[in-house]
Parts: C-alpha cells; structure tokens; sequence
C-alpha cells in the first residue's frame, strides 16, 4: 500500500482540487471542536467533489455500476482543532494510481493554516463481483493532474 509522507500533504500543489466550506454546528462535539471522524466526511466530499468536477461524477458511476472503489484504508493527523463557524479549505492534493489503487492525499486549512491532512486508499472492483479491476481509463487522465 502506498502512503504519502504527511509533509507532502501539507502543500497545496498546482491543480489541486478545493472545496470552501463552513464548520456547521452538527459537526462539533461537546468539547467544541470538530469531532475527528467529520474529518473523513470532508475528504469523501471533496473527493467526490473532485470527479463531478473532472466530469467524472460518481453518482453517475455508482447509478450506472461503471464502476466501485470502496475503502481500503483511510487515516488523519490532526495539528489545529476547528470550530463551529470557521470557514475552510478541503483539497485532494496528490493521487497515487496503482493497477488497481488509488491513494489521495487530502489537506484542511483555515486561510494559509492547515489544521489537518489525511489519505484514503480505494480498491477499484467489478460492482458485480467485488473482485479487483484496473482503474478505469475515464480517471486516469483526471487522476493524472495531482499524481505523484
């Protein structure tokens, strides 16, 4: 499995995809900062954000059984909290492809601070069977513009 180093993700790197967004209040916990696991929800929204983007939506994908890549691995590291109200940048900044992988590398700030990274690995497989297939040609091209 291919990990990027957490230095790496902390760079916005040109072609990067960015989402703005505002802390909403069902996302704090009690201590009054974001809870950990909303991390993981802004990278799949940004990367999901990402493919309808690149014309690549993954409603139409999952609609149409083109294809599936569920989760292999998913991991954050955390340097500032955030709080209800703060306005935010989530971003997919590097993809790694593999023959039948993808790493993406994600990155949160608030203004020029980042306050978090994170990356997700996707295992790409036949919707029917489950089994591992190739990434699909159509998101190559658009994994190519963030890979490493």
């Amino acid at each position: 499995m291919y990990r990027f180093e957490r230095q790496a993700l902390t760079e916005l790197t040109p072609g990067a995809f960015v989402e703005r967004r505002t802390v909403r209040f069902q996302e704090v916990d009690a201590a009054g900062i974001v809870f950990f696991a909303t991390f993981f929800t802004y990278f799949h929204d940004a990367y999901a954000g990402f493919l309808e983007a690149t014309d690549r939506p993954l409603s139409r994908a999952l609609t149409h059984s083109e294809w599936a890549a569920p989760l292999r691995h998913a991991e954050a590291d955390y340097f500032r909290p955030l709080r209800y109200a703060d306005i935010i940048d989530i971003a997919v900044v590097r993809v790694h492809v593999e023959a039948s992988e993808v790493t993406v590398g994600y990155r949160v700030a608030r203004g020029n601070e980042v306050v978090a990274v994170g990356q997700t690995v996707h295992v790409f497989v036949d919707p029917a069977t489950f089994s591992r297939s190739a990434v699909p040609q159509e998101l190559l091209a658009a994994f190519a513009r963030l890979s490493s």
